[in-house]
């Protein structure tokens, strides 16, 4: 594995043992993070574009306050100069209103991160968000109709 490469893996299996230090650690002061859906609101809370590293630790941290990852299982990383892709296998669990409800949530995660000089510079992240609502019980499990 490069350099850069194992340092995707660490921070991204750190996470998913809810530990967000190697994450704070590795990220570019001019970082720039676009999460799932850029849309901001709607059913995805944390969705949109996040620009500079106190923006981005804040929205790892407000993501931490309701998903506690378990797992995140690299399934393949490559990369090719500065640019690290990664298909991750996401475990863990999502704490509803209250600790006590709790619900359980695995999917897929893709993430393309931009690499320079040893820091995350620019990540985006993809995965099924509809899937994840619904094993939220945020959505019906039914196939919505597109208008």
């Amino acid at each position: 594995m490069t350099p850069a490469e194992i340092l995707v893996k660490t921070v991204l299996e750190a996470w998913g043992e809810s530990d967000l230090g190697p994450a704070r650690e590795a990220l570019h002061d001019d970082v720039v993070w676009k999460s799932a859906s850029t849309l901001q609101g709607g059913a995805y809370r944390f969705g949109g574009i996040y620009n500079g590293k106190a923006e981005v630790i804040e929205l790892l941290s407000l993501i931490s306050m309701r998903y506690y990852f378990r797992r995140y299982d690299p399934k393949e990383i490559i990369s090719k100069g500065e640019i690290v892709w990664g298909l991750f296998d996401v475990t863990g669990t999502y704490m509803a209103n209250s600790v006590a409800e709790r619900r359980p949530f695995a999917f897929e995660a893709a993430f393309r991160f931009r690499i320079r000089d040893g820091k995350i510079l620019e990540v985006q992240s993809f995965f099924d968000t509809m899937a994840l609502l619904a094993q939220q019980g945020e959505i019906g499990k039914q196939n919505p109709k597109v208008a």
